[in-house]
């Protein structure tokens, strides 16, 4: 007797992508973002004041956040070192030629975006441009990071950190992986003691990086002398909390998010009659041209 093969989460007939339906996080992150887009994306239609809003936004959030960081990291480079509190890396990192780079890449990956057109496939293009805007933001503090971090750490220190880092995400996906596989096909598989650890840092990583906020503001603001070694403490605890938040946003909520749109791009007929959509309101005019049978 044959044995089963096991099925990819990206194999899933339409039927059993509908289980996405009942993923709770999901559906209440989808909830969230469609009424933070509102009217703005009515149908997958940007409106005029949509795309004002997301050029104010890209200008002040997108290159005016990121470029801060790069003069940040630049006025810590030009800064005398008996000013500084904890002893940086030289020279900086975080240079602006990697801020300029990551513009770059993030305006191209726009401009590659307008090849998916169709307004059914708009909002997740929309977060798509969110999530690397995240994630260049993230690239560039952990520059930051490391910039502060690596005289005292040094380089085994750093690369440490980050191989831990790339444990969890290991660890992240694995876990993720067998929930949608759970969903999907209904493969049930031993909750083990690696995923409940999992879990309960996906639950509480924030958790612990907003306690570590807090406590470096009160101790900020009673005038209390913090040693460099407290303070570097601080500095790893905020860096490494952001990382594990991050990873677990991308893993835990993003992914599936992006997964539904796979399957709305793999699936589109289906789906459109399954909510209910006109193929006017489901496709764009170009679509037309190549698939005449669906104005029949």
């Amino acid at each position: 007797m044959k044995s089963m093969r096991k099925k990819s989460i990206f194999k899933a007939s339409f039927e059993e992508s509908l289980n996405l339906l009942d993923d709770a996080p999901l559906q209440y992150s989808k909830k969230e973002y469609y009424e933070h887009l509102g009217k703005g994306l009515n149908n997958g239609i940007p409106s005029i004041g949509f795309r004002i809003k997301n050029i104010l936004f890209s200008i002040f959030f997108v290159f005016g956040g990121n470029f801060l960081l790069a003069v940040f990291a630049n006025s810590l480079n030009n800064a005398d070192p008996m000013d500084l509190t904890l002893p940086i890396y030289k020279p900086q990192l975080l240079t602006p030629e990697i801020f300029l780079l990551g513009s770059f890449i993030w305006l191209g990956l726009i401009i590659v975006g307008k090849i998916f057109r169709e307004p059914f496939i708009r909002p997740y293009r929309h977060r798509f441009h969110i999530l690397t805007y995240l994630i260049w933001l993230g690239i560039e503090f952990n520059l930051l990071g490391i910039t502060v971090a690596l005289p005292t750490l040094t380089l085994v220190g750093i690369a440490g950190i980050y191989f831990l880092l790339f444990i969890l995400a290991l660890l992240f996906i694995r876990t993720e992986r067998r929930i949608l596989k759970n969903r999907f096909f209904g493969e049930v598989s031993e909750n083990t003691l690696v995923d409940r650890v999992v879990r309960f840092i996906a639950l509480y990583g924030s958790g612990v990086l907003g306690i570590a906020v807090i406590l470096k503001i009160i101790l900020s603001n009673t005038g209390i002398v913090v040693s460099p070694h407290l303070t570097l403490l601080g500095l790893l605890l905020v860096w490494i909390g952001s990382d594990i938040a991050l990873l677990a946003m991308i893993v835990f909520m993003e992914f599936p998010f992006f997964l539904e749109g796979y399957y709305k791009w793999k699936y589109p007929e289906e789906y459109r009659e399954w909510e209910g959509k006109t193929v006017e309101e489901w496709y764009v005019k170009k679509y037309f041209k190549k698939h005449k049978e669906l104005l029949k």
